[in-house]
């Protein structure tokens, strides 16, 4: 009687072990190692993560981290063959990391119903769109709860913003880095321009004042206009009127002379009293000429 009752004892604890030991899922909340068979639970509605208190291990589990559109991958390892060992999933998830308000998410790419043999296969899923993850003590943290069709499994810890937040912050920064160039080239492009504008204005002032003086000095002459510098316009002006008053007066002298003489010999007695009213008459014409 004794023999009998040990071994459906033996039985039992046999049928146990494998009934609580057909799938589990990693990384498996509550766990810093892979999951073994003693590990696995059977998620319910009631219990979205079986017997693992959700609260108390949220922090120090081992999250995936979700990528920018929410997607991520575990793996899932059976440790029974066939259906009862299945490796094909399904998911939902609780944005609060609380276990308890759990909705349903996406499996991307599953596993096998009902594999021949034990072995692992990666499980790639997808949280809700829209989820904002409130969860843990940094306030990221979801957990998503996977269960096989023969109903066996277990939660994961899923971290949202890790790698979207740093690709967030690479691309901000590399932004501010090209916003802070471009207003640096902004900046001195303006300020070349400016330096270029500047010294046109003051080239084209320094043309501008170099043709007044230019026009000043050489008056109406046309030959004060036509120098390649001031300095030498102003010297050939000056040279050219002095040449030609010396000319004038020379021919103005030699005319005088030519009138005195005429006058000598035709007017006879009234010679004296004509060249005094001609020389009158010449030194009024100098007079007004030099006036």
């Amino acid at each position: 009687m004794f023999s009998k009752v040990f071994t459906l004892a033996a039985i039992a604890l046999t049928f146990t072990a494998q009934v609580q030991a057909h799938a589990a899922i990693a990384p498996a909340l509550g766990l810093a190692a892979a999951p073994k068979r003693s590990d696995v639970q059977r998620p319910s509605t009631a219990k979205g993560c079986g017997n693992v208190n959700v609260v108390q291990t949220i922090n120090t589990s081992t999250p995936v981290v979700a990528a920018a559109d929410g997607s991520f991958t575990v793996t899932v390892t059976n440790f029974n063959g066939g259906r009862d060992g299945s490796r094909q999933v399904t998911m939902t998830v609780d944005a609060t990391g609380a276990g308890t308000k759990f909705v349903a998410g996406t499996v991307t790419k599953n596993g096998q119903a009902a594999p021949a043999s034990t072995g692992s296969e990666q499980i790639t899923a997808k949280l809700p769109a829209g989820t904002k993850c409130t969860g843990g003590s940094k306030g990221n943290l979801c957990v998503a709860s996977f269960k096989t069709i023969a109903g066996f499994g277990n939660c994961v810890v899923v971290q949202q913003g890790g790698a979207a937040a740093a690709a967030s912050n690479t691309t901000a920064a590399a932004g501010a880095n090209t916003a802070a160039t471009g207003t640096k080239n902004n900046k001195g492009n303006k300020d070349a321009t400016g330096a270029k504008n500047a010294a046109g204005t003051k080239a084209a002032s320094a043309a501008k004042d170099a043709a007044g003086t230019k026009a000043a000095t050489g008056g109406n002459r046309t030959l004060a206009n036509t120098g390649s510098s001031n300095s030498t316009t102003t010297a050939t002006g000056a040279a050219a009127d002095k040449n030609c008053d010396k000319d004038i007066k020379a021919a103005i002298q030699a005319k005088i002379d030519e009138l005195k003489a005429a006058f000598k010999k035709t007017v006879g007695t009234r010679a004296p009293r004509a060249l005094r009213e001609l020389d009158l008459a010449v030194r009024e014409l100098q007079l007004e000429e030099s006036s």
